[in-house]
């Protein structure tokens, strides 16, 4: 445990992945050290996943409750097993909620009519997204903390900062406390030869984390 601590700063980089959790296989997957380094910040007692995929934080918290002892709560499921977060609560409560949604249509995940890469038209992804993210919030605790896992997209020369759009639902989410920036990499798309870029390409995402500070009820309703 000496290698991990809660000295997380707003930039974060792990070049040589940690193989302790997720299956660097599934496509989108990310390194499971973001996700350590805001529970031992954070110390929730509850931890869900509504979107689980390759199930980087159930490995991270049945580690962590191995390694320190520890005896974190943990609920994650997706699409894959069932779970259609765009039209079911949480089934539960939680101290911390993660989120890793997909960054529109960049990666299809799934032939599900509600998986969000299926959605062709980017206003119709913001709102899906929007939803899915008030159920995420109607789940906290009270001082609960939602992190959403996000990144931007370029598509026919326009970028679409898909950020922005999580950003703006700050007063429907709760208060925003944290914006993470993550290095990418090792991503497939490195590998492919592209013809010169106008602009710089994309090589980093956002952690945005946000502190539920509404009634239960009001964001239950909204959603």
């Amino acid at each position: 445990m000496r290698e991990f601590s809660d000295n997380m700063t707003s930039l974060v980089s792990y070049p040589t992945r940690w193989n302790q959790c997720g299956d660097a296989r599934y496509r989108g997957n990310c390194d499971g050290r973001l996700f350590l380094g805001l529970v031992l910040r954070y110390r929730p007692g509850s931890v869900g996943d509504p979107m689980m995929g390759s199930g980087t934080t159930r490995d991270v918290v049945d580690w962590l409750n191995r390694k320190s002892g520890a005896s974190i709560r943990y609920w994650g499921d997706d699409l894959h097993g069932g779970f259609n977060l765009l039209k079911q609560d949480l089934p539960d409560r939680f101290d911390l909620v993660w989120v890793h949604p997909p960054y529109w249509d960049i990666i299809r995940y799934g032939e599900h009519p509600d998986d969000l890469s299926n959605t062709a038209d980017y206003a119709a992804f913001r709102e899906a997204l929007r939803v899915c993210l008030r159920r995420c919030m109607a789940a906290l605790n009270p001082g609960g903390r939602l992190a959403v896992l996000v990144g931007d997209v370029r598509r026919r020369g326009s970028y679409i900062p898909i950020v922005r759009d999580v950003l703006n639902l700050e007063g429907e989410l709760g208060q925003l406390r944290s914006v993470i920036i993550k290095a990418q990499h090792n991503c497939r798309s490195d590998r492919v030869q592209y013809a010169p870029l106008e602009d710089v390409p994309i090589q980093h995402e956002y952690c945005v984390v946000f502190k539920r500070n509404q009634p239960l009820r009001a964001l239950r309703n909204a959603a």
